[in-house]
C-alpha cells in the first residue's frame, strides 16, 4: 500500500456520529495504514471542531506493540487538538498480546463496546449530539435561531 493518495481500500472510514468522530478499524493495521489513518483523523478534527473521538476495534483479529503505539501516539495528537478519545471493542486476544507487549498505558481510555463509548462521552462532555445541529449551515433554523441575551453588555458585540 502507498502514502500516496491513498486508495479507499487502505483508508479507515471516519463517521461523524453522535457528536463524535467514530474509526472504525475493520482492516490489517500497517505502518501505511495507520499514517494515513492519523492525518485522515487529525484533518477531521480540524474541520468540525468536535471533541470526542471512537477508535472501535472491534475489527482487528492481531494487534502488536507497534501497532497499539502508533494508535496510542494519534490519540495524543487528537487530545492535543482538544478532543477526548476512548478506543472501544478490544477482543480478549488482543488485550492479552498488548498487555504482554506493552507495559505503559498512561492515558489511554477504554471502553467494551461503542454503545459504553458514546455513553462515557455524553457523561462528561454532556449533550453531545447536539454538536451535528451546529455542522449543518444549510439548515435553515441555524440561521433563524436566536441567540440567548447573557447581560446588559451582551447586544454590544
Amino acid at each position: 500500500m502507498s502514502l500516496a493518495g491513498g486508495s479507499a481500500t487502505d483508508r479507515i472510514p471516519l463517521q461523524v456520529s453522535q457528536g463524535c468522530v467514530v474509526a472504525s478499524i475493520q482492516v490489517d493495521l500497517t505502518e501505511d495504514v495507520l499514517a494515513v489513518f492519523r492525518d485522515d483523523l487529525l484533518g477531521r478534527l480540524d474541520e468540525t471542531g468536535l471533541t470526542g473521538v471512537i477508535l472501535d476495534v472491534s475489527g482487528v483479529a492481531v494487534m502488536d506493540a507497534e501497532d497499539f503505539q502508533a494508535l496510542r501516539a494519534t490519540m495524543a495528537m487528537a487530545a492535543l487538538m482538544g478532543a477526548r478519545c476512548i478506543i472501544s471493542g478490544m477482543r480478549p486476544g488482543v488485550v492479552s498480546s498488548v498487555v504482554e507487549l506493552v507495559d505503559d498505558f498512561e492515558g489511554v481510555e477504554a471502553a467494551m463496546n461503542l454503545d459504553e463509548a458514546f455513553a462515557a462521552l455524553e457523561r462528561d462532555v454532556g449533550d453531545i449530539g447536539d454538536a451535528e445541529q451546529v455542522l449543518d449551515f444549510e439548515d435553515e433554523e441555524y440561521w433563524m435561531m436566536e441567540f440567548k441575551d447573557d447581560g446588559p453588555d451582551s447586544d454590544q458585540i
